[in-house]
């Protein structure tokens, strides 16, 4: 527990100056010899423990009421009477006996009323005359011998509603309360793009110098400027920058209202972040807030599984309450075995996510001196991009706000027509020698192949598939195109350049 989390004197006082000893679980009590407690939720808890009272004749004078729950608190004289209370209270009543555990409310949950006994000694007491008044249960009668058949069988009678039986989990029953948590629902809509939605937890994985802050804060003024969402709503965590690096981004918030935090200023830190969010979450503050994390590795540890767990569960509660974080992490140094980044750390951060990217620079040039970053998905539950690519500028000099500046767009259609180009120039001197084995004679498709590959020193594979790739009739696209002949055989001619 961290030290901002250990419950103050005023918060156990209540209960401790009753004369319960504090359990070692936070809100948890032991009940003392002598004393018993009654527990229902719910109107039939609560008027079966009237009418069990009732017969006793022995008015309480402690009760703890915090919305459907109720908890009464008695004295006994021996054990024997706690064991006849045990043995008689009704289903729908909970009851505790000494030396049992119960849980209480702290002091800001619920405060005891005037007349309300204050110590062990002013509680209301049931001796065993009080007790004895309580009638035992009823043993349950002997079934009845069934009836001899009849000749013509009659419908079976309907079945008999089961036996609802109370449990601990009641009392955190959710039952009748949808409509509250409809209005508290936020729908998952495009905030920053659609790479991070409202509502949800989003993680973005990248590698350093990727531009991951400078992609996130160019989406996020872009979300601000079209009304996506309140600049006062906004919180950006900065943990990964300078003095000089903070400065800019700090000046870059303030234009636009969004507030800005930072380990070790103003009193935050990074270890009380985790405890913040959920402090955020169980006060109901947390609709329409979007926390942008920059970089999640400052606030826990995601090679740690419980550490990671924990900060997970973290944001998503916030996000259950209506919030949005977005979290920006590192990828792995080493990539997995195709290639493509593999994201640092354990699974669980990825687990607790509504939405998980990875941003892998590509090497292609939509304009000179400007990178190009694929953000490729591998998780989603609504309705995220499966893919999208931005650019911006790259090159060396340039300064923050003008690189932010440069952010553009670069649509799907657009980057794949710039994959091909690269991919054409990079098998450009392949396909000159597949064009000239073609011109000398080697044009079916197992020679040609087998020709290309020892003359350009690379496995036969790769010459078959270079090959196929400008196969065609389309003089943009394609080098050649085959005809069959004899028996099958495909015969490779060359296309003519296209016109102009």
């Amino acid at each position: 527990m961290l030290a901002d989390d250990v419950p103050s004197a005023e918060e156990v006082d209540q209960w401790v100056e009753l004369g319960l000893e504090r359990a070692p679980n936070p809100g948890v009590y032991i009940l003392p010899a002598h004393v018993v407690a009654f527990e229902t939720v719910g109107p039939p808890g609560r008027d079966a423990l009237a009418r069990f009272l009732a017969g006793m004749g022995v008015p309480p004078r402690l009760v703890v009421k915090t919305g459907d729950r109720q908890q009464l608190l008695y004295g006994v004289l021996d054990t024997e009477v706690a064991a006849t209370l045990a043995r008689n209270v009704p289903d729908q009543i909970q009851f505790v006996s000494p030396g049992g555990r119960i849980e209480l409310p702290s002091r800001d949950q619920w405060q005891p009323s005037s007349g309300t006994a204050s110590s062990i000694a002013a509680l209301s007491v049931l001796t065993a005359a009080e007790v004895a008044r309580v009638p035992e249960p009823e043993p349950e009668p002997e079934p009845e011998p069934e009836p001899e058949p009849e000749p013509e069988p009659e419908p079976e009678p309907e079945p008999a509603p089961l036996p609802v039986t109370t449990t601990p989990l009641q009392r955190y029953s959710l039952r009748g309360q949808s409509a509250a948590f409809r209005e508290q629902a936020i729908e998952a809509t495009p905030l920053l793009g659609d790479l991070c939605l409202s509502g949800q937890v989003t993680v973005w994985y990248a590698a350093p110098n990727a531009g991951k802050t400078l992609i996130a804060l160019n989406l996020l003024i872009d979300a601000v400027k079209a009304g996506r969402i309140d600049p006062a709503n906004v919180y950006y965590v900065n943990a990964d920058d300078g003095s000089e690096g903070l400065a800019t981004k700090m000046e870059l918030m303030d234009d636009i209202g969004v507030h800005t935090l930072a380990p070790g200023f103003r009193d935050f830190k990074a270890e009380s972040f985790v405890r913040l969010l959920v402090q955020m979450a169980e006060g109901n503050q947390a609709r329409g807030v979007f926390v942008l994390v920059d970089t999640t590795k400052k606030f826990t540890s995601l090679m740690d599984k419980k550490l990671a767990a924990a900060y997970g569960d973290a944001c998503r509660q916030v996000a259950m309450r209506g919030g949005a974080v977005l979290n920006l992490a590192h990828v792995n140094k080493a990539p997995k075995a195709d290639g493509t980044p593999q994201f640092a750390g354990t699974t669980d951060m990825v687990d607790d996510c509504d939405a998980a990217y990875t941003m892998v620079p590509l090497d292609l040039t939509a304009s000179p001196g400007e990178k190009i970053v694929e953000f490729q998905n591998f998780k989603r539950r609504g309705n995220n991009a499966q893919s999208a690519a931005y650019a911006y500028a790259a090159e060396d000099g340039v300064d923050y706000v003008e690189r932010l500046s440069s952010v553009r767009p670069i649509d799907l259609a657009t980057l794949d027509e710039f994959k091909r180009i690269e991919v054409r120039r990079s098998d450009e001197e392949v396909i000159s020698i597949i064009a000239a084995c073609i011109a000398d004679g080697h044009n079916t498709k197992m020679i040609l192949g087998k020709e290309a590959a020892a003359r350009a020193g690379i496995p036969n594979r790769a010459a078959y598939r270079i090959v196929e790739r400008y196969t065609g009739e389309d003089p943009v696209q394609h080098r050649w195109c085959f005809r069959r002949q004899a028996r099958g055989a495909q015969v490779f001619e060359l296309l003519s350049p296209p016109a102009g």
